[in-house]
């Protein structure tokens, strides 16, 4: 037990200040100053790669103070953005600069580094997974997936791929990619409008040449948190859909309104491991499909600092798959089991 007025030498100085050098430093409420660089800070998340201990993710309620000499670009509830170094204390927020400002920090919606350097809004993972079989059996399998986004305090666009391709005895079996695009514009810190999002799918398997969605929508985080996230998204759009081959009589375009229907859940079960769950669901006419669905459960291993072993199980189905001009139904359903290595961007 420390005595009247005496410091127990066990705790962190709440006084110490860090250096005047290139570096950000961030305070834990602990009273622990890390190093390295901020990523940004969304969604009351603030993302910062340490020095020391790799990337970090913590709520922004549990960061006592943050000091940046980089340009950061600061976007304020109201709507109001501004950019400079920045010193943030437990009670505001100063940006620099040739006509320093200061926000009481509850009013911050937003951290992200601005600047010169595009790149600084970037960032993703790519992940690709092959296996080959000889002898026998001749078998070629081909997985490929990229999570890529771009933020800005007050957008975000996000870009993503699912692939496969497989061959066995140089016979094609499967061949499917899904590319998804969406752009979010925040209008608080727990919800953003979609303007727009677009999806493009094809699966010669499915009697699917291509389905082409576009539409708009809102989203919500229903929850938010430094290890677990879970978002919604609902919205119109009209899909074109063409086909391989169709029965007599039967048009090999169609198009239509439907309703989309989105979530994913994002869960950080340790330090190293996380669980992410996704799913879409288009609703539309009997003629494109009827229901369309499709969604993706991911348990990604953290190997080192840019590298993870991804394990994912992803679902399609399509309610009423068009027949072909052979008579032939394609099955509802297609489930398949991908192993990659992801490499961090």
């Amino acid at each position: 037990m420390t005595g009247a007025g005496r410091q127990d030498s066990t705790l962190p100085d709440l006084n110490w200040l860090p250096p005047n050098d290139s570096y950000d430093w961030v305070q834990l409420k602990s009273g622990e100053w890390l190093k390295g660089e901020l990523k940004a800070m969304q969604e009351s998340e603030l993302e910062f790669d340490s020095k020391e201990l790799d990337g970090l993710t913590f709520d922004w309620t549990d960061i006592r103070q943050l000091r940046c000499p980089r340009t950061i670009d600061v976007l304020a509830v109201d709507g109001t953005t501004v950019s400079g170094p920045i010193t943030v204390t437990p009670q505001q927020v100063v940006v620099g600069g040739a006509s320093p400002r200061s926000f009481p920090r509850d009013q911050i919606q937003s951290l992200t580094p601005g600047g010169s350097k595009e790149r600084n809004h970037w960032s993703g993972k790519v992940s690709l997974g092959l296996s080959l079989r000889s002898g026998n059996t001749e078998q070629i399998d081909y997985n490929g997936r990229a999570h890529i986004q771009r933020r800005t305090p007050a957008t975000r666009l996000s870009l993503d791929y699912v692939g496969n391709v497989s061959s066995v005895d140089g016979t094609e079996n499967a061949n499917n990619h899904r590319v998804n695009a969406e752009w979010d514009q925040w209008v608080s810190p727990r919800s953003y409008l979609i303007m727009p999002a677009a999806e493009y799918f094809e699966d010669a398997f499915q009697n699917l040449a291509y389905r082409v969605t576009v539409g708009v929508g809102a989203g919500y985080d229903l929850i938010k948190g430094p290890k677990m996230e879970w978002n919604l998204t609902a919205g119109p759009a009209y899909q074109q859909a063409r086909f391989e081959s169709v029965e007599q009589g039967e048009a090999t375009d169609k198009s239509a309104a439907a309703f989309v229907l989105g979530s994913r859940f994002d869960w950080d079960i340790t330090r190293h491991i996380e669980l992410i769950l996704e799913y879409r669901g288009q609703y539309t006419s009997r003629d494109v499909g009827e229901t369309l669905h499709h969604g993706e459960g991911t348990l990604s291993l953290e190997l080192t600092r840019r590298l993870d072993l991804d394990v994912s199980l992803i679902w399609d189905r399509i309610t009423n798959p068009k027949i072909g001009a052979d008579g032939v139904e394609p099955k509802q359903d297609d489930f398949r089991l991908v192993v990659g290595l992801g490499a961090k961007l």
